[in-house]
């Protein structure tokens, strides 16, 4: 009696894995994983466990901002015509840009204060 039962949720979960991945963009994905490889390989200064949560940062938007890196035009030229590579360029800079403009925002505060 409970092999037809767990055929039944084997399959409904196979169903449900693949409607979830239905909407998933591969090449993007791949492209972002393989950004934030990047990052976290090459930023062996920091503890792992920063690098962790900069490579999930950097994976997630990497993929989010892609389609929107992929629509951009430069002179009438897309240099960014497949998801994949814009997607491994959002995915290396988001974290450099985001923690540089962190940085920034933060000198002038900290200038107040040793002036005061």
């Amino acid at each position: 009696m409970s092999e037809p039962s767990g055929v039944v949720v084997a399959g409904a979960v196979g169903v449900g894995v693949a409607g979830v991945l239905a909407g998933v963009n591969t090449e993007a994905a791949v492209g972002a994983l393989f950004g934030a490889l990047l990052y976290f390989t090459t930023t062996r200064e920091l503890p792992l466990w920063q690098r962790g949560l900069f490579f999930l940062t950097s994976f997630v938007m990497g993929y989010l901002l892609s389609p929107a890196v992929g629509d951009l035009e430069v002179f009438g030229v897309h240099p960014f015509a497949f998801p994949g590579p814009a997607a491994f360029i959002c995915s290396v800079l988001v974290v450099t840009l985001s923690l540089n403009a962190i940085k920034r925002g933060a000198l002038p505060a900290q200038r107040g204060q040793a002036d005061g």
